[in-house]
């Protein structure tokens, strides 16, 4: 595994001996860039044009802001134990915000004794507007940002040249004059350590002398639009913007995707010093949202950025460096504000245990990010037989399976705990024999690889308390999954959010409501809802038109609701089902055009195997349509022989194995990191081992996955090689 950026970017220069031996601990992190008083006004939507809006509360909210302040605060909070303070380089204002800032940024370890105070001059400003969604849109005024750095070229290298030694990496945005990023940025380059470049601030073109002098440009999507103009819709056009990037002089392409998670595209290495052989892209999966919900996107970039550089610093490898900075951007956007909502390295490491990954141990053996000769020895040439190189992607899901973790926490129907009850554990492990729900959640507790319990709402959880449950689940050494929501017949007879009755509507997003709040008191952050009754029998029973809007409006009433309670809300749509034998949801393109008018960004989608079958749809197809809109909130896997449109609800991959092993590769090339619940309905098995059977079905899969992947099996799906395919699936 390549260990460095310096390494994986192909394009820093090797370090002189004498640099090298100059630091046996690595050395600070370098920021040079801007300040703000940030002041942000929430609405519930953006005003029109010439439009005249209130905004949601009466004052402003006033934090630390600026993408220089915000990336040398998180740099801090990340850092390990004994790390050198980062180095901060700003202009500041002589105004009443001077001491209030120079005191926010020292209660966080900020260094500022290179910064300089602006006379006459104000801080810089951020404006930013703060949408119902979490989406922030901003507006800078530059102020002592643009206008206090040396007019002089020479003193501004020479200060550049001084300011750059000591460090190990220098991080750079685009809200202060592109000389002084060029200046800083050359000198870096000089010093050979690593430097990054935010491409936010400016929609200007980068200069292609700053191109030439930084390791990696960092845009998110929109800023990547920008500055290529070609769009970014789906991840091939994401890779031909940054390409185009690479094809302007860049060396290497980070770019954020929010839901979509982070690419990084390393381009070929010039001739002269550099590591050899072609491009390639590394992918890293967005990480859960804490809580389930995005409250304000404005610092998560920052919070990304500097987590790789701090990853990269310690000795970390690109891979490490990309989980760190998904789980530091997932927890930023779980928060309000910019600064405010920058985790520390305890939340980031307690988030990715969560996802079945430990914090890289920080290095003590490096003094900067550059490759030293005995590391270039020890890597593989890029395409050469065995590396990940040469499939032209790697994939976090990997990097797990080869660190002995599984990336993927498993559920099972709680319900099939009921089957075999003759063979449930008595003696010593009494309660998973004694029946009812406490007893299922006990027997699940033996199932080898579970991790997470679904309850059903309402139909588990009445007459338990909160205690009783909590208690059961920490009996068994399980947490909870999720809520899934269950409308009481005959109450919701003709339908829950599509009734026609605007009191039952009302009632189901309120019962709905209260599942979520059992969800967020259990811990966890998703409410799956079902209803087997939003659907029709006969012809003319019904007005398609009213219905969707009735669902419409009862799912966004209850995705905000939820919201409130920090749980997101996922539907799992049927096409048949013996209450209603047409759903008003029958397949999956209809599925994402509810979740498109919808429109909330808490609002997702679960997929049955079982319910794509029945609809004669192919699963990783549909899985695929779901993931490249962003939308996929979980899976319920099984397996069914589908007679009749029956649901059997059999071991996944038991009877469609070939479809099977398409959709969990797909699930693993595109970094899917959700549950994965088996829905299955063992009547004579012992449910015990038929979950444990499933759990073991869908792992050997995953590996087969990876073979397949390493094997070359993109080259038979991009040329539509049908044998191909086929040949790979049975030599592997």
């Amino acid at each position: 595994m390549l260990t460095t950026l310096a390494v994986l970017l192909a394009g820093q220069a090797a370090v002189a001996t004498a640099a090298k031996a100059s630091s046996a601990t690595p050395g600070h992190i370098l920021i040079v860039g801007s300040i703000n008083v940030d002041i942000t006004v929430q609405l519930d939507r953006l005003p029109m044009r010439s439009e005249t809006k209130a905004a949601l509360k009466p004052s402003p909210t006033l934090a630390v802001g600026g993408k220089g302040a915000n990336q040398a605060a998180a740099a801090s909070l990340l850092a390990g134990p004994g790390a050198p303070a980062p180095r901060f380089v700003c202009r500041l204002g002589d105004d009443a915000h001077l001491a209030w800032l120079r005191a926010e940024l020292a209660k966080v370890g900020v260094d500022t004794s290179a910064s300089e105070v602006v006379p006459h001059m104000t801080t810089g400003q951020g404006i930013v507007w703060l949408d119902a969604e979490g989406a922030a849109t901003s507006v800078v005024l530059g102020g002592a940002n643009t206008e206090g750095w040396p007019s002089d070229a020479p003193q501004l290298r020479a200060l550049a040249g001084s300011l750059v030694q000591g460090a190990s990496a220098l991080m750079l945005q685009r809200e202060v004059p592109e000389r002084v990023n060029e200046a800083f940025a050359e000198a870096a380059r000089a010093a050979g350590i690593l430097v990054l470049l935010d491409a936010g601030g400016s929609g200007a073109p980068i200069s292609p002398a700053l191109l030439a002098a930084v390791d990696a440009v960092c845009p998110n999507e929109q800023e990547l639009q920008v500055l290529t103009g070609l769009p970014t819709s789906t991840e091939e056009e994401v890779v031909a913007a940054a390409q185009a990037l690479l094809d302007q002089g860049a060396r290497g392409v980070l770019v954020t995707l929010e839901a979509r998670g982070s690419l990084l595209l390393q381009g070929a290495a010039p001739a002269g010093g550099h590591i050899p052989g072609a491009s390639r892209v590394v992918r890293q999966p967005a990480l859960p949202v804490p809580g389930g919900v995005v409250r304000d996107a404005t610092a998560a970039g920052d919070a990304f950025r500097a987590a790789f550089a701090t990853a990269l610093v310690e000795g970390g490898s690109v891979e490490d460096a990309m989980r760190l900075a998904a789980a530091a951007g997932a927890i930023a956007v779980s928060r309000m504000g910019a600064m405010p909502s920058l985790p520390t390295r305890e939340e980031v490491a307690e988030l990715l245990q969560e996802v079945g990954h430990a914090l890289p141990a920080a290095s003590t053996t490096t003094g900067s990010c550059a490759p030293d000769d005995a590391a270039l020895e020890q890597q593989p040439a890029a395409g050469a037989a065995g590396s990940k190189a040469a499939t032209g992607s790697t994939s976090a899901a990997g990097a797990a399976d080869n660190e002995g973790g599984f990336p993927l926490l498993f559920g099972a129907r709680l319900n099939s705990m009921r089957a075999r009850s003759d063979l449930a554990q008595q003696g010593s492990d009494s309660k998973s024999g004694q029946g009812g729900v406490l007893g299922w959640v006990a027997r699940q507790g033996l199932v080898q690889g579970l991790g997470v319990v679904y309850f059903n709402y309402p139909e588990h959880l009445e007459g338990l308390t909160l205690a009783q449950v909590t208690e059961s689940l920490e009996a068994a050494g399980l947490k909870a999954g999720g809520i899934a929501m269950r409308f009481p017949l005959p109450r919701f007879r003709a339908g829950a959010l599509s009734n026609p009755d605007p009191e039952l509507r009302a009632a189901a997003v309120e019962l709905g409501t209260r599942g979520c709040q059992w969800a967020s008191d259990l811990g966890a952050s998703q409410l799956v809802v079902w209803s087997a009754t939003d659907g029709y029998d006969y012809h003319l029973a019904a007005n398609y038109t009213t219905v969707w809007a009735h669902s419409v409006a009862g799912l966004r009433a209850l995705t905000d609701a939820c919201r409130a309670l920090g749980v997101h809300v996922a539907l799992e749509w049927k096409p048949t089902d013996p209450a209603s034998r047409f759903s008003f949801v029958p397949n999956t393109a209809a599925a994402l055009l509810l979740a498109r008018d919808v429109d909330r960004s808490s609002f997702g989608l679960v997929l049955d195997t079982g319910h794509l079958l029945m609809g004669g749809e192919n699963m990783a197809a549909s899985v695929a349509m779901v993931m490249d809109a962003g939308k996929l909130a979980g899976l319920h896997l099984n397996d069914g022989h589908t007679r009749l449109g029956a649901e059997d609800g059999l071991v996944f991959g038991s009877v469609h194995a070939a479809g099977a092993q398409e959709l969990v590769y797909w699930l693993r090339a595109r970094g899917y990191r959700g549950h994965v619940y088996f829905d299955t309905f063992p009547l004579n098995e012992d449910p015990v081992q038929e979950a444990e059977l499933n759990i073991q079905a869908f792992k050997s899969m995953w590996a087969k996955a990876g073979r397949l992947e390493q094997a070359g099996i993109e080259r038979c799906m991009t040329s539509h090689d049908a044998l191909c395919a086929l040949r790979l699936m049975q030599a592997v």
